[in-house]
């Protein structure tokens, strides 16, 4: 129990540090599912929740429900864009697995220089980014409740 208290209050302080040095996002050009290339300064002015995720990650299945409905409750404003970032896998198998799981967000496919530039160390990865361009959040991993905090943060940049 202490040490859970311990942790949540290193938690708090690292993302309120890493919140007050926000970072500008690294602009990318990447393409969905679909073919039709994403270019990140095309979003100037909007919010952005990225999502780093693989296939084979459990973490990175179990949130996918949690996205989907962060993508659910903010696709009417038009100032909110959910984007998902597979990341190195084949097309075909990510396909498959969107369909399969009935992603209604954008999925790009990643590469090597977008997880260098974002430095992806860890999946599932989420980045908020404000109307400035600013990363503002950065939350490693996943952990039910998690989605709280991602609409609680998103809804500051709206107001």
């Amino acid at each position: 129990m202490f040490l859970e208290k311990i942790y949540s209050v290193v938690f708090v302080v690292c993302f309120m540090a890493g919140a007050m040095f926000a970072e500008k996002a690294p602009d990318f050009s990447l393409k969905d599912i679909n073919g039709i290339v994403f270019n990140l300064s095309a979003y100037k002015g909007k919010i952005i929740f990225l999502d780093f995720w693989t296939t084979w990650c459990p973490p990175c299945r179990a949130a996918i429900p949690a996205v989907k409905e962060l993508y659910k409750t903010k696709a009417t404003n038009p100032n909110v864009v959910i984007l998902g970032i597979n990341v190195n896998e084949k097309q075909s198998a990510v396909e498959q697995f969107v369909k399969n799981n009935g992603i209604n967000y954008n999925v790009l496919f990643g590469n090597d220089q977008i997880c260098k530039d974002y430095r992806v160390n860890a999946f599932p990865l989420f980045f908020i980014i404000d109307t400035n361009g600013e990363i503002i959040a950065r939350y490693a991993g996943y952990s039910p409740g998690l989605e709280k905090e991602w609409n609680n943060a998103i809804d500051k940049l709206i107001k």
